[in-house]
């Protein structure tokens, strides 16, 4: 007779029961309409990117958190470990196919290959969203604005948002006759 196989997940991954689940569907759902009140799109990009797209020349700290792997033809691939890079590859790929300025959601899983602790696991969702294509003041401001409205539609009460910006610093600094030199 065969041995049983143990029913268990790797450290710093997880299940979720139906409960849990249908809680993070719902914040999703949530802030899914908070971005469509703002105008940005929903997209989706592979679990997998090649992995000199996905760490660059690299060398960094973030490579050793990666998952990467060779595949069957022999390429390098990585699982992505945020939302960001992707996006850029996106972005760079789809250049003609989107209108500038473009203004994107992603609400996906991510894996990081770090030492597990305490309410940190290697498997996460990570929502992002995103302005390119202008550099204009009123996309930091939409930004906020957005931040602030989402909290409130998730009906989180107290809660701040930190800005900083080296423009409007150094713009301080040349205010006071400090600029930066």
């Amino acid at each position: 007779m065969r041995e049983l196989i143990e029913p268990r997940v790797p450290k710093g991954f997880r299940d979720f029961l139906p409960d849990k689940e249908a809680q993070r569907l719902s914040i999703i759902q949530c802030l899914a309409q908070a971005f469509r009140l703002f105008g940005y799109a929903p997209i989706d990009t592979p679990v997998l990117e090649f992995a000199e797209v996905l760490l660059g020349k690299g060398g960094g700290e973030t490579d050793k958190e990666v998952y990467r792997f060779t595949d069957h033809g022999g390429r390098e691939l990585a699982m992505r470990f945020d939302l960001t890079v992707p996006f850029a590859r996106f972005v760079a790929a789809h250049l003609a196919e989107i209108p500038l300025p473009f203004r994107r959601w992603h609400a996906a899983k991510v894996w990081r290959g770090e030492n597990t602790q305490r309410g940190r696991y290697r498997e996460f969702m990570q929502v992002d969203f995103d302005v390119v294509g202008t550099d204009a003041a009123s996309a930091d401001l939409e930004i906020l604005l957005l931040m602030r409205e989402s909290m409130k539609m998730l009906g989180v009460e107290k809660f701040a948002i930190h800005y900083a910006h080296r423009g409007v610093f150094n713009a301080f600094l040349a205010l006071h006759g400090l600029e930066a030199r």
